[in-house]
Parts: C-alpha cells; sequence; structure tokens
C-alpha cells in the first residue's frame, strides 16, 4: 500500500459527493433494466456498467475533467463526459498502461482547443485475479503528488468492485447499487475505522435480517473482533468470541466465503471447503443456526464478517453474492482508515519493509550493487588496518642561511649578482661607491707627510717638545689612514660560502643610498637543505620528532625525497584560513636539482590506524568539536 494513502482524508472531504442516484446496478435493480448488462466488450467488461463506476469514480474524486474506461484493445467503452476536453490524451496514457502493463502518472500535460490548460492524468490497469480486463484513465486538474498517488489508489481499489459487478452481470437478480452507494457515504463520513466498522455491521445486520454480525480485521497473523452489530461492548474473552474469531480465521486462510450449511455450486472450485470452524461456532450457538462468513479484501485480505442468522432462512446463492459485492466496494475503504490510523511507529517500520523490500527487488540494481559494495568496503575498513598518513605544504630551505648587509654607510655601485644565481667563496656580489673614501684616504695621506716633514726638522734643531707633539700626531694621523683604507676595502661585497643568492636584486637600485646594516643578499649553502612543513592543527595529533615521511616538490613530481622530522616548533601560526605549526625535517640525500624557495607536498607517516578511522576521522572530529560547542 502507497504510503501517499495517508492524506486520503482531504481527498475524500473535497471530493466525495454523495448523491441518491442509483450508481450500479445489476439487471433486477429497480433503477436498472435488463438491457444495462447487454453491452459486453471482448475483454469481458459490461459497457454500461464501466460507465456507470466510471461516474462513481468521477464523483469520488475531486476536480475530474474527463475520464475513461478501455478494453484490452485500447477500445473507448466509455467516455465522462463524451465530448471531455483532453480525450486524445486519455488514449495516448492507456497505450502507455497497454504496453507496459502497470499505472502511468503523468504530470502538467496541456489540453485543449490551443493546449493552453494543465492538468494531470492518472491511468491503471483493471484485474480481476492476475488477469487485466481493461484499463481506466483520469484527467484532472493538477494536484501535489502525495494526491496523485491516493487517487490511483482509489482506482485500482475501485476495481475490485467494477470486477465483482462485471461477474455478478452475468444473471444475479439482485438489487446492490443504491444500497452500496448510501453505505459508502456514510461509511465516509466517520472519522475513524471502528465507527465504519459498526455502520457496515449495523447496515448488513438490518439490511439482511441477521441475529448477529460480527466484523473482525487481522491484527498481524491473527484476527480479532473488531465490532458487533448493534452492541457497544463485548467480553473479548468469552468462548464466543474466540469461536467467532477462529472462524474469520478459517474463511480468511481459505481466501473465500464459507457458508454453513454449505452453499451448493456457489463457485466452480472443486475442491471441498473446510467448516471445522464454523461447526464449532454453530454447536455453541444453536445447530440448526445459518453462518455466512466474507473475507475483507482490500489490496490484501485484512479482516473477515461473520453473519448469523436462523436456520429458516439460509444464506442463498443470491443473498451471499449480493454481500461480495457490496464488500468488495466497502473493503478497500475501511481498509484505508485503518491505514490513517496507524501509530508513528507502524509507519516508520511499514516505511522501512518497504524500503527493504525495493532493496531485494530487480529494480535499481546497478544502485543496490554499488550500496552493496559500499557496503561491504565499510565493513573491510573497519577491520582492515591502513597507514595514517598527514599531508601538508612544504618548502625548501637551507640548512643555515647568512646575510649580506651594507658594511658602511654609501651608494650602491653595482651588482653582479641576483636572486637565484650561484656564487662560489671570496666572488665579488656587489660594489659601493668609494670615491668618497679615496678621496679621503688621500687626505690622510697628504696630512701624514706633511707631519713628517714637520717632524724631520723638529728633529734637526732638536726641539724636544715639538717633537712629542708631532710624533702623537702622526700616531692619529696612521689610525685615521688604516680607518679609512679598511673602510675602502669594504666597498666591495664578496660571497662568504658556496651557495645560491636566494633574495636580493641591485641591478635596479644602482646609486640608490644604503646605511650601515641594511640588508643586501641572502646566500644559502648549495648542499645543505631542510623541509619546512606546515602542518595544520587538526593534523598534530600523534605527530612527534620520531615520525619520517617524503616530499615531492612541484618542480621534480616523479621524486620522492626522504625527510626526518627533527624538531616541531611549538607555536601556532595563522594563515590561509587556519592555523598550522611549523615542523623542520632534515634530508638525508641531497639532490642535485633542488633550490631554496622550492615547493611541494609531504607526507608525514603517522602510523598504523583502521581505514574506516582514516576516511572519516576528520569529519567525525568536526561534529565532535561541533557538538561540544553547543552543549552536548
Amino acid at each position: 500500500m502507497n504510503a501517499a494513502a495517508e492524506h486520503v482524508s482531504t481527498e475524500t472531504t473535497e471530493g466525495v459527493q454523495p448523491t441518491n442516484a442509483g450508481i450500479l446496478h445489476t439487471a433486477h435493480s429497480d433503477e436498472c433494466s435488463n438491457d444495462e448488462v447487454n453491452s459486453v466488450s471482448a475483454s469481458g467488461l459490461n459497457a454500461e456498467l464501466a460507465g456507470k463506476w466510471l461516474t462513481w469514480q468521477c464523483k469520488m474524486i475531486a476536480d475530474v475533467i474527463t475520464g475513461a474506461v478501455y478494453d484490452t484493445n485500447g477500445n473507448t467503452l466509455t467516455l465522462q463526459p463524451v465530448n471531455g476536453a483532453g480525450a486524445d490524451r486519455l488514449a495516448a496514457a492507456s497505450l502507455q498502461v497497454i504496453e507496459n502493463d502497470k499505472p502511468v502518472i503523468t504530470t502538467e500535460i496541456t489540453y485543449g482547443n490551443t493546449n493552453g490548460r494543465l492538468g494531470d492524468i492518472i491511468a491503471t490497469p483493471i484485474k480481476e485475479g492476475k488477469k487485466t480486463i481493461g484499463y481506466v484513465a483520469l484527467l484532472m486538474t493538477p494536484r501535489p503528488q502525495s494526491r496523485q498517488n491516493v487517487v490511483l489508489q482509489l482506482l485500482q481499489w475501485g476495481g475490485y468492485w467494477l470486477e465483482s459487478l462485471c461477474q455478478l452481470s452475468d444473471g444475479i437478480q439482485i438489487e446492490s447499487g443504491a444500497f452500496t452507494q448510501s453505505l459508502m457515504a456514510s461509511v465516509l463520513k466517520h472519522d475513524n475505522s471502528h465507527k465504519a466498522c459498526m455502520e457496515v455491521a449495523a447496515r448488513i445486520s438490518d439490511r439482511l435480517n441477521c441475529d448477529r454480525v460480527t466484523l473482525g480485521l487481522r491484527n498481524g497473523m491473527i484476527v480479532r473482533v473488531e465490532c458487533i452489530a448493534h452492541l457497544a461492548s463485548f467480553d473479548e474473552r468469552t468462548q464466543l468470541i474466540r469461536r467467532i474469531e477462529a472462524s474469520m480465521e478459517e474463511s480468511i486462510d481459505q481466501k473465500r466465503v464459507v457458508t454453513l450449511p454449505v452453499l451448493a455450486h456457489h463457485t466452480n472450485e472443486p475442491e471441498s471447503v473446510i467448516t471445522t470452524s464454523h461447526r464449532e461456532l454453530q454447536e455453541t450457538e444453536s445447530k440448526n443456526s445459518s453462518i455466512a462468513t466474507f473475507p475483507l479484501q482490500g489490496a490484501e485480505i485484512f479482516g473477515a464478517i461473520t453473519l448469523e442468522r436462523t436456520a429458516s432462512t439460509p444464506f442463498d446463492k443470491d443473498t451471499v453474492a449480493w454481500c461480495e459485492s457490496v464488500l468488495s466496494a466497502i473493503a478497500p475503504v475501511i481498509e484505508l482508515k485503518r491505514f490513517e490510523e496507524r501509530s508513528i511507529f507502524s509507519k516508520l517500520r511499514d516505511s522501512l519493509r518497504k524500503s527493504c523490500q525495493s532493496l531485494v527487488g530487480p529494480k535499481y540494481l546497478k544502485l543496490k550493487i554499488a550500496a552493496v559494495l559500499a557496503a561491504a568496503t565499510m565493513i573491510v575498513a573497519s577491520i582492515m588496518p591502513g597507514n595514517h598518513i598527514v599531508t601538508a605544504p612544504a618548502v625548501i630551505e637551507g640548512a643555515q642561511a647568512q646575510i649580506v648587509a651594507a658594511p658602511i654607510a654609501g651608494f650602491i655601485k653595482s651588482s653582479e649578482v641576483r636572486a637565484g644565481d650561484k656564487i662560489t667563496t671570496g666572488q665579488v656580489i656587489a660594489t659601493l661607491d668609494d670615491r668618497t673614501l679615496q678621496l679621503e684616504l688621500q687626505k690622510w695621506q697628504g696630512e701624514k707627510n706633511k707631519v713628517e716633514k714637520a717632524y724631520q726638522e723638529a728633529l734637526a734643531t732638536k726641539a724636544r717638545t715639538e717633537l712629542s707633539i708631532l710624533r702623537a700626531r702622526s700616531e692619529q694621523i696612521e689610525a685615521e689612514y688604516a680607518l679609512a683604507s679598511e673602510r675602502l676595502e669594504k666597498t666591495t661585497l664578496k660571497a662568504p660560502f658556496d651557495g645560491y643568492i636566494t633574495s636580493g636584486d641591485l641591478s635596479q637600485s644602482l646609486g640608490a643610498p644604503v646605511e650601515i646594516g641594511d640588508v643586501l643578499f641572502e646566500i644559502a649553502p648549495s648542499e645543505e637543505y631542510k623541509v619546512i612543513i606546515k602542518v595544520d592543527e587538526r593534523d598534530m595529533a600523534g605527530l612527534n620528532n620520531d615520525k619520517s615521511g617524503n616530499v615531492v616538490i612541484a618542480a621534480m613530481p616523479g621524486d620522492a625525497i626522504p625527510f626526518g622530522v627533527d624538531q616541531i616548533v611549538p607555536l601556532a601560526i595563522s594563515g590561509e584560513g587556519n592555523s598550522y605549526f611549523r615542523v623542520e625535517a632534515s634530508i638525508d640525500d641531497t639532490a642535485k636539482e633542488l633550490r631554496p624557495g622550492m615547493e611541494g607536498v609531504a607526507r608525514i607517516e603517522i602510523g598504523q590506524r583502521k581505514l574506516l578511522w582514516i576516511w572519516t576521522h576528520k569529519l567525525t572530529d568536526r561534529v565532535r568539536l561541533w557538538l561540544w560547542s553547543i552543549g552536548w
């Protein structure tokens, strides 16, 4: 049963319009003459009865525009109204149903003279057992999918009644249409299944003059009495109730009407009818009583009704046929009301059962295979261990770095190298303007010559005091001269060791002034490197100095360079939307192609973990943190 039937109360309250006119009658009805059953299609459907049945269905369902019933060859048996809009659309939908023998729901189709109107089409086969005896199609105003499913359910259930009436139309002379319509309207007015069952039992009891009418409903595999006509309450534990329930189960198990006395020639089935429980019920009351039990058939058999009256008025063939006709129309409505009253637990259970059934059915085979493979993978992953590896961005740096700063204040004269160039020890990498220092050096050289000449003159005159002064002055000039010479030497900047210029380009700054201490170049050695790894703070668990891994540089994607973790700087650094820790690692075998500043991806091996944990721990950690933040 479709879960969308939960909304049937909305559909029925809007669409049911009871009327006093007879809907379906057989040949002997006051409202229906013998001519009404003469038109029978090749498939066995009575065209006249199908037309009246379609009229009743259109009254049951709100906002029906056009309806049609077709035989198994696709011929139209009846069309309501005769010249209804969209009849061609119904015919096209019926061809799809005939081709697939399955219900079809088409939404938002266009119809009318200018195709300017929208509607929904629902078409479904009419079954007689497993055999298809015809097709019905309705064009309605657009509605939600849930209400479309309700309409489809009502059409399928209504098909059971049409099937019974077509079987009865071959010669049964009993009136049932008007009574069924009146009973149907009364049942639909009740807001729960118990009141509906009481209504059915009481009306049938009065109509057939029964001594007792008992209606029971299945609860799982057993049947329990729901109500007894004209009795407000009863004791469920009495022997009488238990035997009535056993009689109902006997009829349900055989899926047929059971009468006592046994009705001769009621069916063409050759096997005998089992009446053991009915005979026990008869002995409980009176051996002369007459009993008849009818299964209640909806989407499946969900209950039974037992009729009892005196032996003087046994249940004959016409009476049994009348009851079957009435109950075939009323039973689906009672089943639908029971379906509405399910508990939340029952709805969840039914939904789970339906999902499980769909899992083992032939539909969505690829999806089911994928689900099975996914489940198997998860099971294996929860058992099998794997290497937990942390992946993080990495950059190559020199094992040690040295800066070349301006030794004196001055102006840039020339630049011999720039970032990326390889240098050797003692190589000139830049020079500063030395003209001022050259002049200063010449100045002190002139002062030195002047003092030496004065010293010689004083020495000749033996002026001791003047000699002492000139000697001190000479020492001062020597010191100034040496200082100027040293500063002049510093105007030439040389490489302290073999390596690479990692930063600095003075070629665009010639003539620019510099101050003492200004950084002009950064130099890294050419043979010693280290890896700087930026590990996300969420991946720090389990990471320590004894871990190792591999790094792949973007410039050399085919080579994985091994490294060992040397140091974890215990300070989180914010950047790139999150926080990370700086992890320093040493490279054992240095590749000649490595250069400082190269970037890549490092993978650090943390240890063994379950594969399922490795795949899901980031998500679960985020969920745990979120739950903690909200107070769970």
